[in-house]
């Protein structure tokens, strides 16, 4: 095979969806077969084996291609796509899937995998790094709703998270809902209340919804709280003079 070549399985996803994939004929449906008699933990380890393996295999490719050399060790599947099919629960693969379900222009299948995170044991590695990740991507993707809709429902599986109320915060900000914003940044807060990024955010939100007697003590705080190279808070409270002086907000 060529380093460049069109490989099966890859066009395969491009077609086809993940969740259709696992249940008909392909070899990700046989794959999932034979793990499923596996206890979790064991399909867990398979998983996390597959997937940094096909890591490493796609790097491997990569460089005998730039080299003009074939390589036999390139996966069939893009990555992740095995060990999903492994393990339907695989936190990473999740992530990767439904990263690529949506940008195949499959939206449902991307968040139908996204919020099977929200549903995993809180002891799962990594998992608020990996929900708060799926909300980047698609905050990224300037979908600022359905981003909304994954950071509430982690928060309502999972309310002691400070990360899941920061990303509704910045969700409901960027939808114009300044006020519900603020709230949200006060969850986080709440949490942690020396914290001092979670502070500047509690004071932006503040100062989008006007209320710039409480931004400034809370940008105030943020700085108390903060390195000395840190400088968001002190740019804000500069917005908040000018804010002032041209006298918008309260």
């Amino acid at each position: 095979m060529q380093p460049n070549a069109p490989r099966d399985g890859m066009e395969a996803c491009r077609c086809t969806p993940f969740s259709v994939l696992v249940q008909g004929g392909s070899e990700l449906a046989e794959i999932r077969r034979e793990h499923a008699g596996l206890a979790p933990e064991e399909r867990r380890k398979a998983a996390d084996y597959a997937y940094h393996a096909e890591a490493a295999s796609e790097l491997i490719d990569q460089m005998m291609g730039r080299s003009g050399e074939n390589s036999d060790s390139a996966p069939y599947w893009p990555s992740g796509y095995v060990a999903l099919a492994i393990d339907p629960n695989y936190a990473p693969g999740l992530l990767t899937v439904g990263s690529v379900e949506y940008q195949l222009g499959r939206p449902e299948e991307a968040m139908a995998l996204f919020h099977r995170l929200t549903t995993l044991p809180a002891d799962v590695e990594d998992l608020a790094i990996i929900i708060d990740k799926a909300g980047d991507f698609l905050i990224d993707e300037d979908d600022l709703e359905n981003a909304l809709e994954l950071y509430g429902a982690a928060w309502a599986a999972f309310p002691g998270e400070s990360t899941y109320a920061v990303g509704m915060g910045y969700c409901l900000g960027g939808l114009g809902r300044h006020e519900e914003s603020v709230e949200a940044h006060r969850r986080a807060v709440a949490l942690e209340p020396d914290n001092y990024l979670h502070r500047n955010d509690l004071g932006y939100s503040l100062l989008e919804a006007g209320r710039l007697d409480e931004a400034e003590a809370e940008f105030k705080k943020s700085i108390s709280l903060a390195p000395d190279d840190y400088e968001l808070p002190k740019g804000n409270l500069r917005e908040v003079a000018l804010r002032r002086a041209s006298g918008t907000g309260s």
